[in-house]
């Protein structure tokens, strides 16, 4: 399996993972219901602060296709994910608890080098 990474919308820089030769950096997903998941060390595979991306994907878009079965939920949301019109989380490294707003920040680009291969 690889590594999934994204583009912070307001910095741009690649969110590097844990494995890789660059520093991790803390960063915050912001999904379109407004929860907030910081994460210190990225290890790679979509998960930050305990909650994996394309569950979340999957969890906005098709909540009631989601069974609650991670992995059945994750493969619903990486499908959906490469849909038009499709809800995606959104990554920011500099955030304030108080102003995190969906609507008003990029959507996150998807990293070229999978945070890792620099």
């Amino acid at each position: 399996m690889g590594f999934f990474s994204w583009k912070t919308s307001d910095t741009k820089r690649s969110i590097c993972n844990v494995h890789s030769s660059r520093k991790t950096f803390p960063v915050m997903m912001i999904t379109p219901e407004g929860d907030l998941y910081f994460e210190n060390k990225y290890d790679g595979y979509g998960v930050f602060g305990g909650k994996d991306f394309y569950v979340a994907v999957a969890e906005t878009n098709v909540p009631d296709e989601c069974n609650g079965d991670i992995d059945h939920d994750r493969l619903l949301g990486i499908e959906l994910e490469c849909k038009k019109g499709t809800l995606s989380p959104r990554f920011v490294e500099i955030f304030e608890l108080d102003g995190a707003d969906y609507d008003s920040i990029a959507p996150s680009e998807h990293c070229e080098v999978q945070g890792f291969f620099y």
